[in-house]
């Protein structure tokens, strides 16, 4: 795959299209030192952006959590991730949205720092965030050794370039060790999420999923839910500890970039994928509401 920093066409950049060797930050940026970054990924399909509104309402969210605000309002961010899409002419893709405390200062304190913003956007290859065939073979999980942190202890409801790097550091000893991604737990040692996506179970025809105390409120996970409701399938949200793992039946993974992916082994543990009815519906459920084929409605949970 060609290196993100090689690549051609545009990104928009604090308020217009640059040309993409030209979307350049300082150094002493005050994201980079401090993590004061927020971002977003958005799925592109048959052209359209899925689900752009609520993203663009979780990174101002996000913003506001780390305590800064976004210089641009909606409808301008909407308007330039439109315009990205459709310079680059991608019909299946991923859009990163960030944004960013400037370089003014390099100190802890970062009130006097500017914001700048950025939408970049690419083509997604087969076997991006997995193996092109995982949707039928399933993928494997290993327990992380970190874990998420209480929401008494971090900003833990912003998409926060900080928050991530448990997740960084968990899958690369998960890809070391042989497994494709990493199952982490919380500061109480229940099951809370992977590295980059939110977890669900199954057992007896009932899903199960943890509670999102210590991480954000996931907009794919919110179209699980929603897609379970309409369907008939129960579902209960609430504590997993590390031993609902055999006592399950199925387990998925569900975010923008993953979709929905279905877990065939975690740690020693194994499912079997064969005549997951719920994880089928789910799956099917899912695709149409990406299409734009069906009549569920998903809950608006990100404030403006």
């Amino acid at each position: 795959m060609l290196p993100f920093d090689q690549r051609t066409g545009q990104i928009w950049l604090d308020g217009g299209l640059v040309e993409w060797a030209d979307a350049k930050l300082h150094v002493l940026t005050h994201g980079l030192h401090y993590a004061s970054s927020v971002f977003e990924g958005v799925r592109v399909y048959a052209g359209a952006p899925f689900m752009l509104r609520e993203h663009i309402a979780r990174l101002r969210t996000s913003a506001r959590i780390l305590d800064f605000d976004l210089e641009h309002d909606d409808e301008t961010l909407h308007r330039a991730t439109l315009d990205v899409v459709a310079a680059a002419g991608i019909t299946e893709g991923y859009i990163r949205m960030n944004a960013w405390r400037g370089s003014e200062v390099i100190q802890t304190a970062a009130l006097k720092t500017s914001v700048h913003t950025s939408v970049a956007a690419w083509e997604i290859p087969a076997g991006y965030y997995a193996a092109a065939d995982a949707l039928r073979t399933g993928i494997s999980l290993v327990t992380a050794d970190y874990r998420r942190p209480s929401p008494e202890y971090a900003p833990v409801k912003s998409k926060a370039a900080g928050n991530y790097m448990i997740g960084t550091v968990s899958k690369n000893h998960a890809l070391r060790a042989g497994f494709d991604d990493a199952m982490l737990l919380d500061d109480r040692g229940h099951i809370v999420e992977a590295t980059g996506a939110h977890i669900f179970f199954t057992r007896g025809g009932t899903l199960h999923t943890p509670t999102t105390r210590c991480t954000i409120d996931g907009i794919t996970r919110a179209c699980v839910l929603a897609i379970a409701g309409h369907e008939g399938i129960p579902y209960e949200i609430g504590d997993l500890g590390p031993e609902f793992v055999a006592e399950a039946d199925g387990a998925f993974i569900c975010g923008t970039a993953c979709e929905i992916l279905p877990v065939a082994r975690i740690d020693d543990h194994h499912y079997d994928l064969r005549g997951n009815e719920v994880i089928g519906r789910l799956v099917t459920g899912y695709h149409d509401l990406i299409a734009g084929r069906s009549p569920v409605e998903v809950p608006h949970a990100w404030g403006r």
